[in-house]
């Protein structure tokens, strides 16, 4: 059992509404120019840890993966390392060290959403979408503080002013931040890690979920 995740910044909230386009020409993507976040996953379906990491304002990005995922009897470890580049993912089995590029349908939206609006207002956009809701509750969690939103489908987060999400809990299990490192987006190499693995084509995601039941299109 295989979980495919579509990575997309999460421009859930900021305090910044900066130009659209980096230095470099490439889109901002989140108002933190670059971060990594470790955090620790509990509950009843997953446990163990993720990192993870953006640099460029979100253009780049990776996720390193260690979890133990479960249904009723049934357990299977993850250990996995994601990495996300423009419109392109690379999703990297580490104990195979193989892996497979897909092609992210949403990540064209978001740009042209970002061409209008500013950080600011694309996080509000997003917000409302999912059908968040502030409730007025704040945490200090990893020495930052965070407002607590909620949704009746989507369970509750907590998001820094800029943008990063410290907790999620959804269907009896929780993400939380055990450390935060604003302005470090991590090492070169796991951003190219996938130069270095056979990487194969992975799912067509163009039309959402049947990509995932049906890869061939037939």
């Amino acid at each position: 059992m295989k979980f495919v995740k579509i990575f997309a910044p999460v421009i859930l909230a900021g305090a910044c509404s900066g130009p659209t386009i980096a230095n470099d020409g490439t889109p901002v993507l989140h108002p933190v120019e670059a971060v990594c976040i470790e955090y620790e996953l509990t509950g009843q379906m997953m446990n163990g840890t993720t990192t993870r990491c953006h640099r460029d304002y979100a253009y780049e990005q990776y996720e390193i993966q260690n979890m133990s995922i479960g249904f009723g009897g049934f357990s299977q470890s993850q250990n996995q390392h994601n990495i996300t580049i423009g419109d392109t993912i690379y999703a990297i089995d580490l104990s195979t060290n193989t892996g497979t590029k897909t092609i992210n349908p949403m990540y064209a939206g978001l740009v042209s959403a970002l061409d209008n609006q500013s950080p600011d207002e694309m996080g509000a956009a997003f917000i409302n979408a999912m059908g968040f809701n502030q409730t007025g509750a704040t945490k200090t969690i990893a020495q930052n503080n965070c407002n607590v939103y909620n949704a009746p489908q989507m369970g509750t987060v907590c998001l820094t002013d800029n943008g990063l999400m410290l907790e999620q809990s959804i269907m009896g299990n929780t993400t939380t931040a055990v450390s935060v490192t604003i302005g470090d987006g991590g090492a070169d190499a796991n951003y190219t890690l996938y130069q270095n693995v056979p990487i194969t084509d992975g799912p067509d995601l163009s039309n959402g979920l049947q990509g995932l039941i049906n890869p061939g299109g037939q």
